[in-house]
């Protein structure tokens, strides 16, 4: 090998170590791969001068390569165990036997061997690649790590100087190495660029080997060797390829899904916006694997799946004041899609954010805010399951506005709508989680308190009863007070046995009032008694 040959793969060898030592920033296992192209080109290029500089220093640089390598290939991830990338063992044991088989093996050759351990260790890696789960840029650089092993042991196996095939077969797999480990790392697919020079390089090479010397020619084996490696090679070309369209239909079926299931309506009217915000997550998951979760944003949060620890966010742009957002555990990888999906995305979620508020509507009280009769019935199914499968008792209050009818009489409607919503101002404040703040009715509420016995309830009770008497309203003047009636204190059936303890309830607070008013009385069937007095 020339002086020139010896400089190109130099050159060769450090742009490749260097556009390795750039993909290494992002991830620092193709720190050792980056050295170790470096060394292995310098060490191609030592071997070619002449006189060499040391004499050791080829086979020293070689180990040095061999030993990145390894390094990075064995913290490189993700792997699988080789069933598909196991096509260039039987190419690799027969140069390993070509270079054993001469009656002296010296340290030169054992250096040589060496050479095959990266393209060996690398199968794994590639076997991720060619099942869809990493970069198919892989069969670029496990092809370069190949073809880097043919061109360091085909003068050792062959016994003789290969002034043609060694340095085109170790720049070309200096060049694949680079260029795959570039692609590698931006995520990008094999090029019909990169697959259309590394079919040129291994026709090429081929040609060369059979040009090279007469040692080849009385070699057929080595011919055939490179050849069934030029078969494997474009064996995994074809899986890479044929993996991308795979994964490609599969992707497009998904899509199809998820965007079918977005503009459907149907469920829109069904589900709460929990649930669509739930259906959304998963439509979405296969797609975005490394999708967290989701959060909308309005005077309360509601979120579905996980908001954290996550590095990226996706702003969904809802309605003001609503806020839309989805998290992810790192950046999508396909952003544009997931751009052009949002519109569509963002038209479900304000649909079955608007759908939320009819619903709240329906159910609300809206002078008061506090939950109407149908929003009680609604709510108490459920706290009747509760209690059953809780085993926690459920307390039922009528709670009633004494002379009521005056202050609106004496003081107008809007002091007495100022009254009323001053008394659900204080239900709501006193309530706890599971409890039940209800206005059935003009100046009649309903207080459903969860996990309390008649005893508790009227404590409670009372407690209102005496926070109310201090409220000071500016619209009216005078002392306000209320009466109440409760009963229940016990696990109900049924809503049956809700709907008696609100008869009993309404029988005691009728006994209340006639007592006298402003004061709180529970219903002990057959008998009614007053509480706190």
């Amino acid at each position: 090998m020339t002086e020139l040959p010896a400089l190109a793969l130099a050159l060769l060898g450090v742009v490749s170590g260097v556009v390795l030592w750039v993909r290494s920033r992002g991830e620092p296992a193709w720190r050792g791969a980056a050295l170790g192209t470096l060394a292995w080109g310098l060490s191609a290029a030592s071997r070619g001068l002449e006189p060499s500089p040391l004499p050791g220093l080829p086979d020293g640089l070689l180990g040095l390569g061999v030993l990145g390598w390894l390094w990075s290939l064995y913290i490189l991830e993700p792997k699988a165990l080789p069933q598909r990338a196991l096509g260039p063992l039987p190419a690799l044991l027969v140069m390993a036997y070509a270079a054993v088989s001469w009656p002296h093996i010296s340290l030169h050759t054992l250096v040589s061997l060496a050479a095959l351990l990266p393209p060996l260790l690398a199968l794994p890696a590639l076997e991720a690649a060619l099942r869809g789960t990493a970069s198919e840029a892989r069969v670029s650089w496990s092809l370069g790590l190949l073809l880097m092993a043919a061109g360091t042991l085909a003068p050792v196996g062959l016994g003789t100087p290969l002034t043609l095939f060694t340095p085109f077969t170790l720049g070309l797999g200096f060049i694949l190495v680079g260029w795959g480990g570039w692609l590698e790392g931006r995520s990008q697919h094999l090029p019909k660029e990169l697959l259309g020079f590394m079919n040129l390089g291994l026709v090429l090479a081929l040609v060369l080997l059979a040009l090279d010397s007469p040692e080849v020619k009385a070699a057929p084996w080595a011919l055939a060797t490179f050849a069934y490696l030029m078969v494997v090679a474009l064996a995994w070309m074809g899986l890479a390829v044929y993996t991308r369209i795979q994964r490609a239909e599969c992707g497009l079926e998904r899509w199809i899904g998820l965007l079918q299931g977005l503009s459907s309506n149907t469920s829109t009217q069904i589900l709460s916006l929990q649930g669509v915000m739930q259906s959304v997550l998963e439509g979405l998951k296969p797609l975005f694997p490394n999708l967290l979760g989701l959060e909308i944003r309005t005077d309360i949060v509601q979120r579905v799946g996980h908001s954290g620890p996550y590095v990226y966010n996706f702003e969904l742009f809802l309605d003001n004041p609503a806020e839309g957002r989805l998290y992810f555990s790192s950046p999508p990888q396909d952003e544009r899609g997931l751009g052009a999906l949002a519109p569509i995305l963002t038209e479900r979620l304000r649909l079955s954010l608007t759908l939320s508020e009819w619903r709240s509507k329906a159910y609300t009280d809206p002078l008061t805010g506090l939950l109407n009769r149908r929003g009680y019935e609604r709510s108490m199914n459920r706290l009747i399951r509760l209690s059953q499968e809780t085993q926690k008792p459920i307390t039922l209050a009528l709670l009633d506005l004494d002379h009521f009818k005056r202050v609106n009489d004496s003081f107008g409607h809007a002091a007495g709508d100022e009254v009323l919503k001053s008394l659900a101002k204080l239900l709501r404040t006193i309530s706890r989680a599971d409890d039940l703040a209800v206005r059935l009715g003009g100046e009649e509420f309903c207080l459903v308190l969860f996990g309390a016995g008649l005893e508790d309830a009227g404590r409670m009770l009372e407690r209102v009863r005496l926070e109310f008497k201090k409220l000071q309203i500016p619209q009216v003047e005078g002392a306000l007070s209320l009466s109440g009636g409760m009963a229940g204190g016990e696990i109900p059936t049924s809503m049956a046995t809700v709907n008696r303890w609100l008869e009993q309830a309404d029988s005691a607070l009728y006994d209340a009032k006639q007592a006298g008013r402003d004061r709180i009385y529970s219903a002990t069937p057959p008998t009614l008694r007053p509480f706190g007095r």
